[in-house]
């Protein structure tokens, strides 16, 4: 390990200490100032992308995720996924009830989707990709079908849309045993009106959450 890695190693922790101590000004400007030495270095990129996210600075988040794709960070999964979750977010925020924020919110709901798909291409066993695609999927938010609301088209829609999810995170679980996992089936059962196995995948959720911490 040469000195450059060992400083961005320590600066990362250094600016997960100034986070666990709410100075997230600070930490914030570390891990700026370190990218500005190292620009290529994706664990320092990755950590100030992972900081934006956390903090809910979308706008950010999305401008750096952006940048790191364009300037040569297009084959590291994390970085894509990254790209894809704050995609998601966005449009997940989007509260424009007009037919130009409905267009908005399915662009970003589609692109994040195209990253989530491109990251496992890189990496088929990448659990961050899988789940990430399968709650767009599970919500059903790609959707072209002109089935009125409410209908019986598209009551069979939602429920073959569960109904993939939950084979997608089925796979995820073998990989990750964590909380949200479980959290999401359940979300799918309920959307298939399997009350019962939903509610024993949100009590699985809370036992793994508190034995697996």
């Amino acid at each position: 390990m040469n000195n450059l890695v060992y400083v961005s190693t320590a600066k990362v922790r250094q600016a997960q200490i100034l986070m666990g101590l709410s100075r997230f000004d600070d930490a914030h400007e570390l891990l700026k100032n370190s990218i500005s030495v190292q620009k290529n270095n994706v664990g320092l990129r990755s950590s100030l992308a992972h900081f934006l996210i956390s903090r809910q600075q979308l706008k950010l988040a999305k401008d750096f995720t952006t940048q790191t794709i364009v300037e040569g960070g297009s084959h590291d999964v994390y970085s894509v996924c990254a790209v894809a979750w704050v995609l998601f977010n966005f449009a997940r925020e989007n509260r424009d009830q007009s037919s130009a924020g409905a267009a908005d919110r399915r662009k970003n709901f589609l692109r994040a989707a195209e990253f989530y798909e491109r990251a496992l291409q890189f990496d088929p066993k990448c659990a961050m990709a899988a789940q990430g695609l399968a709650i767009i999927i599970a919500e059903d938010v790609l959707n072209t079908s002109k089935a009125a609301p409410g209908t019986a088209d598209e009551t069979a829609r939602k429920l073959q849309g569960a109904r993939e999810a939950l084979d997608i995170f089925g796979k995820v679980r073998e990989s990750v045993n964590d909380s949200s996992v479980y959290v999401n089936m359940g979300h799918c059962h309920f959307i298939r009106d399997e009350l019962d196995r939903a509610i024993e995948s949100v009590n699985y959720s809370l036992f793994v959450l508190t034995y697996h911490c």
